[in-house]
């Protein structure tokens, strides 16, 4: 059994581990959500994101770290009156997606997907799904974006914050 704990630094706390053929070579590999340690002065919606780690495995079985993303997975307590707002991450062969939501009455779902490019070793944004329903009228906006409207973002570098957001009028 593989110590994924031991990969984690400064505290942080394992939230999630998914495995799976992060690159579509079959060797496996692993997306880790992890918690940093509370500073103690949080108040409900302030606090640090959490890091999204991606670990494959090497030429000798290990697993070795290659990439990460703080900003796509809010803070414990960014969910609103729904709570924690990370929900799930799944990975497909070459692929690998991360899902958050939240709100109150207005509840908020973003689910972002990255395929790995074996030309150039990354994970890309490919597809963004946002969405939002009001709980007591059913309505509903959402906002689908492809990897062609999304441009060619690696995983490390893609920020939510600079997507478009999706209000109900």
């Amino acid at each position: 059994m593989d110590d994924l704990t031991a990969l984690t630094t400064g505290g942080a706390k394992v939230i999630e581990s998914v495995k799976g053929d992060l690159t579509g070579d079959g060797r496996g590999g692993v997306l880790l959500v992890l918690d940093s340690p509370l500073a103690g002065q949080e108040t409900l919606g302030q606090g640090r994101p959490r890091n999204v780690v991606l670990l494959v495995r090497d030429g000798t079985g290990t697993f070795r770290r290659v990439s990460s993303n703080d900003r796509i997975v809010p803070c414990s307590t960014c969910g609103g009156l729904a709570g924690d707002p990370y929900a799930y991450s799944r990975i497909g062969k070459g692929q690998f997606t991360v899902v958050v939501g939240g709100g109150s009455r207005e509840r908020w779902t973003d689910e972002y997907t990255f395929t790995y490019q074996d030309t150039k070793r990354d994970w890309f944004i490919s597809s963004v799904m946002r969405r939002v329903v009001d709980t007591e009228t059913d309505k509903e906006k959402h906002v689908d974006l492809s990897a062609k409207e999304l441009g060619t973002v690696p995983f490390s570098d893609f920020d939510p914050s600079k997507l478009p957001e999706v209000t109900l009028p």
